[in-house]
């Protein structure tokens, strides 16, 4: 959803009341008895809605999605090197598997991850005490969005650090939350989320063509379940959640690749949920540190962009896994030569490149504005897309050739995705589908080729390793890299843990 400049403003208060409401209640028993409480607020639809916009909101932050978040998995895969030294040293460190509990980056998205949950917890326990005064339908549907984006934070936390310190009620004290009693207990909080979310939810088709696309859906909560429960490995789970997208037709693939990647056509059939951005305005300046304020945009797409600060590049191990005549690589890469711009007026070559490594001919493109700009401002609109129809397709696959083998239906969903590019069917010459091995090999290169830069990677690669179906994800892996390390500030400010709390290694 886009939000308009009065729903921002509206966002701006909320979270400033989901502050507020976190303290003691006795704070309220005395002193201004016009200051904002739970009892006198949050008693129309609208005030109800908007404490959930605020939700949203930390998903657009600086230390989520608008510049941190994508950091992680990103660095953390085989998809990325650096384009230069101006790389800033703990963004490289990831690269390199040189990871420490002081790196910065952890600390930012952890603290942005939890700030989503405690804004989640709130509107999770408050609106239920206002039955009767909103309608019931109004609050189960607000809770299930703030459930499932509860769900979503924990799923980064879970699957990136571990066992994580744990609550499902906004957080009132200074005494500290502890840590879980062990990641099934999280992964038990989040199924249940998703699990309600999927029954309280509307379908996406409700919300098409009103101002409303871009919330969490019924569908996104199915698909989220699915992709949790594949990388537990629970085979059955996840194909049960996953056919309910399909089943619901309300999904399909884009008529084109790029209609994922590009800012017109934002929240399309393809769609199950992604991070809303502003529409770009050249010259704007949108960027906040916690997701509230005005126009918020995000820097991700010029972090990559030649033209503009040109930090990372494709690495050479996804470049080398397309295949010959895959579209999706010139839609992927800009590649010296490449026509570019307006209607293609220009020609990409090294004196477009902005800073850094000029000598390797292809520099990221996707999510870029190139394909409409020769020279890109420095903000972006672009929405990012953190679950799209053609992932659902690829883990069914994947799901299907474990529970059956190498199947026809395993084949169909995998060349649903080949035929939206013209590539050739499976099996190929290349990738040949005829035993579960040789099918798992080609829906793990079409994962790799698919959704590249999409925050997909690492965790596939995670879980591949932690099967026993790939080597581990980077040369410098170790024991202790299955977890990245608890943030030094949170075990110096939480009260309840301390270093024993550390992952092992650390």
């Amino acid at each position: 959803m886009k939000l308009s400049a009065s729903k921002k403003l509206t966002v701006t208060l909320v979270a400033c009341l989901l502050v507020t409401f976190s303290c003691d209640d006795d704070a309220f028993s005395e002193g201004n008895p016009s200051q904002p409480n739970v009892e006198s607020s949050f008693n129309t639809v609208e005030e109800a809605e908007k404490a959930v916009f605020g939700i949203y909101a930390g998903l657009q932050a600086n230390d989520m999605w608008a510049r941190e978040f994508w950091w992680i998995p990103d660095m953390l895969s085989d998809e990325t090197q650096t384009a230069g030294p101006q790389l800033e040293s703990f963004r490289a460190a990831l690269l390199n598997y040189n990871i420490d509990a002081a790196n910065p980056l952890f600390s930012t998205v952890w603290r942005g991850l939890y700030r989503i949950i405690n804004r989640s917890n709130f509107v999770i326990t408050t609106l239920p005490t206002k039955e009767g005064i909103l309608p019931d339908e109004t609050i189960s549907q607000l809770v299930g969005e703030a459930k499932f984006l509860r769900a979503w934070s924990y799923f980064q936390l879970v699957s990136y650090w571990g066992t994580v310190p744990l609550t499902l009620e906004p957080v009132g004290d200074t005494s500290g939350v502890p840590m879980a009693e062990s990641e099934d207990q999280i992964y038990a909080a989040i199924v249940a989320d998703l699990t309600d979310a999927d029954s309280s939810l509307p379908s996406v088709t409700e919300y098409r063509g009103t101002g409303n696309l871009g919330r969490a859906t019924r569908g996104a909560a199915q698909g989220l379940l699915g992709r949790v429960e594949l990388y537990r490995g629970n085979y059955q789970a996840a194909k049960t959640a996953l056919e309910k997208v399909v089943n619901s037709g309300a999904y399909a693939l884009a008529d084109n690749y790029v209609d994922n990647h590009q800012e017109e056509l934002e929240n399309n059939i393809e769609s199950l949920f992604e991070i809303q951005f502003s529409q770009y305005e050249s010259g704007n300046q949108g960027w906040s540190q916690n997701g509230n304020g005005g126009k918020i945009e995000q820097l991700r797409t010029h972090e990559y962009s030649p033209h503009v600060w040109h930090n990372t590049l494709p690495s050479e191990t996804l470049k080398a896994a397309f295949e010959d005549g895959d579209p999706r690589y010139a839609a992927s890469f800009l590649t010296y030569g490449d026509a570019y711009g307006p209607e293609g007026s220009e020609i990409f070559d090294a004196g477009d490149v902005a800073q850094g490594i000029t000598d390797i001919e292809e520099h990221w493109k996707k999510y870029g504005y190139e394909y409409k700009e020769a020279r890109p401002d420095l903000w972006s609109g672009i929405n990012i897309r953190v679950l799209r129809y053609a992932d659902v397709l690829l883990m069914l696959a994947e799901i299907e050739n474990e529970l059956s083998g190498p199947t026809g239906v395993a084949l169909g969903y995998l060349n649903q995705v080949r035929d939206r590019v013209g590539m050739p069917n499976y099996p190929t010459a290349e990738y040949p589908t005829g035993s579960q091995d040789e099918m798992l090999a080609a829906i793990m290169h079409e994962r790799q080729v698919e959704l590249n830069s999409e925050q997909v990677r690492a965790r596939d690669m995670k879980r591949w390793f932690r099967e026993g179906k790939m080597g581990p994800p980077h040369p410098n892996y170790e024991a202790k890299h299955e977890f990245v390390p608890i943030p030094l500030d949170e075990i110096d400010n939480n009260n309840a843990i301390d270093e024993s709390d550390q992952k092992p290694g650390y």
